[in-house]
């Protein structure tokens, strides 16, 4: 299993998870998987969306899929992740390849919940993601969100 990396004291990301990692990340106290990754990305390795979705809801995991190439996601994205927050008091992990996009969405998510920019950046820093030159996309992101 790639390494969990907390954004904060909810939310980690990380990079492809596969469906033998659903057991232990709900043994590790998350609640919910959110896939960020569209099926088929990757030509080889890649375990599709229907597999993992069945792994994490045996395991007892909510999942939700929000896949999305590059930076970009949508304002529906964001409000359904944050909609999760909202309505999971559970631990969340999100997944794409690197975990980058994960975390874009988290700071989107964010953002339209109220935290500053500097905050979002200052966390993904601390769990290793420099989110600095999608700030302003997850500005956007987060102002469409509350709209």
């Amino acid at each position: 299993m790639p390494p969990l990396l907390p954004l904060d004291s909810r939310v980690a990301v990380a990079g492809q998870l596969k469906p033998g990692d659903m057991v232990e990340i709900a043994a590790a106290g998350y609640a919910a998987v959110v896939n960020n990754r569209p099926d088929g990305e990757a030509l080889f390795g890649q375990p599709r969306t229907a597999e993992l979705q069945r792994a994490a809801e045996a395991a007892g995991l909510l999942f939700l899929d929000l896949p999305f190439s590059g930076p970009r996601a949508t304002p529906d994205q964001v409000r359904a992740f944050a909609g999760l927050l909202a309505s999971q008091p559970g631990r969340v992990v999100a997944f794409c390849k690197s975990g980058m996009r994960s975390a874009l969405l988290w700071g989107a998510a964010s953002i339209a919940s109220g935290r500053s920019l500097d905050e979002v950046l200052a966390a993904a820093m601390q769990a290793g993601q420099n989110l600095d030159l999608v700030g302003e996309t997850m500005v956007a992101l987060g102002q469409a969100a509350r709209a």
